[in-house]
C-alpha cells in the first residue's frame, strides 16, 4: 500500500497511525504540538494538510491506498503557520490551556 505526499510515492506501514507519523518517517515535518503534548487530535489545527483536494488534520487522518497528499504548498504552509500562532496566542493567555486536557476530551 502506498500514497503519493507531494509527487513522491510512499509506502505505508502498519505502524503508520496517521499522516504525521507516515511523513516523519519519510523525512517530511508536519507540526502537530496538540498531538505531541496529548491533547485531542486536530485540536491546534495546524496540521492541516490536502488529501484528494480536500483540507484535512494530518494527526487525525490514517493513511490510505491510494492518497495524494499535498504538504508543502505555500498556501497550506501559510494557514499552518497561522493556526500555530493562534495556538500559542490561546495557549498563552486561556487558563484552559486552550485546547482538551486529553486525547479523551473534546475540543471547544
Amino acid at each position: 500500500m502506498q500514497v503519493m505526499i507531494d509527487g513522491k510515492y510512499i509506502k505505508v506501514l502498519s505502524s503508520d497511525m496517521n499522516i504525521v507519523d507516515l511523513a516523519d518517517r519519510a523525512r517530511i515535518k508536519i507540526l502537530n504540538p496538540c498531538n505531541k503534548s496529548g491533547k485531542a487530535d486536530g485540536c491546534c489545527r495546524s496540521c492541516v494538510v490536502e488529501i484528494n483536494g480536500k483540507q484535512k488534520f494530518a494527526c487525525s487522518t490514517k493513511p490510505k491506498s491510494g492518497m495524494n497528499i499535498v504538504i508543502s504548498r505555500d498556501d497550506l504552509k501559510l494557514l499552518r503557520k497561522i493556526r500555530l500562532q493562534e495556538f500559542n496566542e490561546l495557549k498563552k493567555n486561556s487558563k484552559s490551556n486552550s485546547c482538551c486536557s486529553s486525547k479523551n476530551d473534546c475540543c471547544g
